[in-house]
């Protein structure tokens, strides 16, 4: 076999096995369930429960506007290990989660906003970084809830 051959067998196996890593990661991210609105209330307060009453870096308006909580003065000692977020769609009754390691929101933020998709959740428009959540460490990022009961609650642990 040529040096050539051998580079391009390599690279071939490479790619294959990050693809493979990738859907793994896809496929296991996201949950997507139905529910009445008493239920993923009750899936919300546990969470929230479970992550204490912070404020959230972010909060949304009715018309969308983003508003950022005040900066840290400087890097959050415990750096968050996952990402994760829960949506309810009240009018399709549908309760999704997703959640992701945060290594692959960090190194991969498009790739990430696929595994979380059906979420509502967009890094871009929020203009969240991995970089902007990693300096306030484990965090509630959002937690919106819109008047027709449509929710979105987005963590970090």
């Amino acid at each position: 076999m040529t040096r050539g051959r051998a580079v391009m067998m390599t690279l071939g196996v490479g790619a294959l096995l990050g693809f493979s890593i990738f859907g793994v990661l896809v496929s296991r991210a996201v949950t997507v369930e139905r529910a009445d609105a008493p239920e993923a209330l009750r899936r919300f307060t546990a969470v929230r429960t479970a992550l204490g009453q912070s404020p959230p870096l972010l909060t949304l308006d009715e018309s969308g506007h983003v508003t950022r909580r005040t900066e840290p003065p400087g890097t959050f000692p415990v750096r968050p290990h996952r990402l994760a977020a829960l949506t309810y769609r009240s009018a399709e009754r549908r309760l999704v989660s997703a959640e992701v390691p945060f290594w692959f929101f960090k190194l991969k933020g498009p790739a990430a906003q696929y595994a979380v998709r059906g979420t509502g959740l967009d890094f871009k428009r929020l203009q969240i970084t991995a970089a902007d959540l990693e300096r306030h460490g484990p965090a509630i990022v959002i937690d919106h809830t819109r008047a027709n009961g449509d929710r979105l609650l987005v963590w970090t642990e």
